[in-house]
């Protein structure tokens, strides 16, 4: 008998630790997963997009915006028939970085760094900017125009980045980062490979960071105190998101670099190269097979097994009729924000809402951009409307 209530009794202290831990792991969350909930309340939905799109001119677009909290970045710029595009784009680009950097305030302490890391993405973008400013000798006036005003880096540094006179003045620029040695040995093959073997190398140099910290599982010591086997054990249980979302894009980043080489006929090696490993659900024999496939279709059909394949069959079709990637580039953005969707209603008290906002906040600039500027250049509605990346709607 006494057994028996020992052992009642060890289930009831088991029970009540493991709730007592899962309110630690959550408490942290609430509070940003709010904010976060409110702010996605106001992001733009798809009609609005659309809307834009048939507009009769990108001044109609700017009042429309006046309605949303884009106001405030755009209430200085002229709204006659020539609207200064660069200047809007820099004014939605602005509206973005302050967007990220509220978000940072409310992200819980133990997982800021990762969410820096994440939104360092736009520094790299940053970074290869310049490296093609230089490249191609555009004047150090104009970079700025091209650049993402960052959530991390300051404007000063961003100045100087883009002050840089050629690349070993920007080889110099980025001792002490994490891209110094990459970019010093992407140079020695710059002259023979071209631009896209330092762009390739800097992309390679991030991700493979990022990668590597998404799956650092730390170890717990013997002679650690419970708070912070408790702070381990809490990020732990963040892992297999960030792991489902950064791998999703690591995959998803080598597949389009595949199919743009494929199409513009480099050779297997060639396409290889860039390949961002170790990937996440695309093995490297499998990157391999679809380097070595003779045509796109032949390389989207290699992964029809994987979660890619019937996102990307779908958009085939479309990309035999036009020749033009932008429907299987379109399909795994689409992709990625569905699986970010249903992350975030069956994680809600995790880092899945900030996630999810990052790349929403993402793609709503990237759209706008793109409505924007294919407006100023008359380009026709429905052309416009194909542009556009869409949330899909959730379906149980």
């Amino acid at each position: 008998m006494i057994e028996i209530v020992v052992i009642i009794f060890g289930l009831i202290l088991s029970l009540f630790i493991f709730v007592f831990i899962s309110a630690q792991r959550s408490m942290p969350y609430i509070y940003s997963g709010a904010k976060v909930s409110a702010w996605e309340a106001k992001l733009l939905h798809e009609s609005r997009m659309l809307e834009f799109a048939d507009a009769s001119k990108v001044s109609s677009i700017l009042a429309g915006l006046d309605e949303t909290g884009y106001r405030t970045y755009l209430a200085n710029i002229p709204r006659d028939e020539d609207v200064d595009v660069v200047t809007v784009e820099q004014a939605l680009n602005g509206h973005m970085r302050d967007s990220y950097r509220e978000l940072l305030e409310v992200v819980p302490e133990k997982d800021k760094s990762i969410v820096v890391k994440l939104l360092k993405k736009i520094d790299l973008y940053n970074l290869k900017t310049v490296v093609a400013a230089i490249h191609n000798k555009v004047p150090k006036e104009k970079r700025l125009e091209e650049m993402l005003p960052s959530p991390t880096m300051s404007q000063e540094r961003l100045e100087m980045l883009a002050s840089a006179e050629n690349f070993d003045t920007l080889r110099e620029f980025l001792k002490d980062t994490e891209y110094f040695g990459v970019f010093s040995t992407s140079l020695e093959k710059y002259k023979e490979g071209g631009l896209p073997i330092v762009l390739f190398a800097l992309d390679k140099a991030y991700y493979s960071s990022l990668w590597a910290d998404v799956q650092d599982k730390g170890r717990l010591g013997f002679g650690e105190k419970l708070r912070n086997i408790q702070e381990i054990l809490a990020k732990r249980a963040q892992r297999p998101i960030l792991k489902k979302i950064v791998g999703y894009e690591i995959d998803a980043i080598n597949i389009k670099t595949i199919l743009r080489l494929k199409r513009d006929g480099a050779t297997p090696e060639e396409i290889m190269y860039p390949m961002i490993l170790p990937a996440y659900e695309l093995s490297e024999k499998t990157l391999i097979w679809m380097a070595e496939a003779k045509s796109v279709q032949e390389a989207v059909s290699g992964i029809s097994h994987t979660t890619y394949g019937p996102i990307l069959a779908k958009a085939l079709p479309e990309f035999e009729a036009t020749g033009s990637l932008l429907p299987l580039e379109k399909a795994l953005d689409e992709g990625q924000l569905k699986m970010c969707k249903w992350m975030l209603i069956t994680k809600f008290f995790s880092l899945a809402p900030v996630l999810m906002y990052i790349r929403l906040k993402e793609i709503e600039v990237k759209n706008l951009r793109a409505i924007i500027r294919l407006k100023a250049d008359k380009v026709e509605p429905e052309k416009i409307k194909e542009t556009i990346v869409r949330v899909p709607k959730f379906e149980l």
